[in-house]
C-alpha cells in the first residue's frame, strides 16, 4: 500500500473510531507542517494555505518535542497563552475539540495527526490510547 493510501486510511479510521468530525495527517519538514492526508466533513477541507511554522503553536511543538498526546475542549478548557494558536485554527476550521499525537516512522520522527469534533465533548484516555494503537499499527505497516 502507498504511503498516501495508508495515511488516508488511518485518518478514516480515526474518525470512524474516535467518533469525530475531521482527521488531518501532516509530514513536518524542519520548522513546518504540511498537510499530506485528511478526513473531513463532506465538500469541506481542513487545508488553510501553505503549511503552518510550528514554533508559531506552542502546544504543537510540545508534542512532536516530547511525543506525548495532547487534547483541547474550547467548551470545557480555559484558553491560555499556549492554547490561543491552536484554539484559532480549532475556531477557523470550525471545530471545538481538538486530539494531537505525534506519528513516527520507525525511529524517525515523521509527522503529527489532529482529530477533530465540531462538538464540545472532550476526547478521553480510552480515545487516546484507541488513537495511539491506531497510529502503531499505521506506523508499522508504512515500516513494512
Amino acid at each position: 500500500m502507498r504511503l498516501l493510501d495508508l495515511l488516508s486510511a488511518t485518518a478514516s479510521e480515526l474518525v470512524n473510531r474516535l467518533e469525530a468530525d475531521g482527521c488531518a495527517i501532516s509530514r513536518v519538514i524542519g520548522d513546518v507542517l504540511i498537510l499530506v492526508a485528511e478526513s473531513a466533513p463532506e465538500g469541506s477541507t481542513l487545508q488553510l494555505g501553505q503549511g503552518y511554522l510550528v514554533p508559531d503553536y506552542p502546544r504543537t511543538q510540545e508534542v512532536l518535542a516530547t511525543r506525548e498526546p495532547y487534547t483541547l475542549t474550547l467548551g470545557d478548557d480555559i484558553v491560555g497563552p499556549a492554547e490561543v494558536a491552536e484554539a484559532a485554527v480549532l475556531l477557523e476550521l470550525g471545530f471545538q475539540s481538538l486530539l494531537m499525537l505525534p506519528f513516527d516512522l520507525g525511529v524517525n520522527k515523521w509527522g503529527l495527526v489532529e482529530v477533530y469534533r465540531s462538538a464540545p465533548r472532550p476526547f478521553g484516555a480510552d480515545e487516546v490510547r484507541v488513537a495511539t494503537e491506531i497510529i502503531a499499527k499505521a506506523s508499522a505497516q508504512a515500516g513494512a
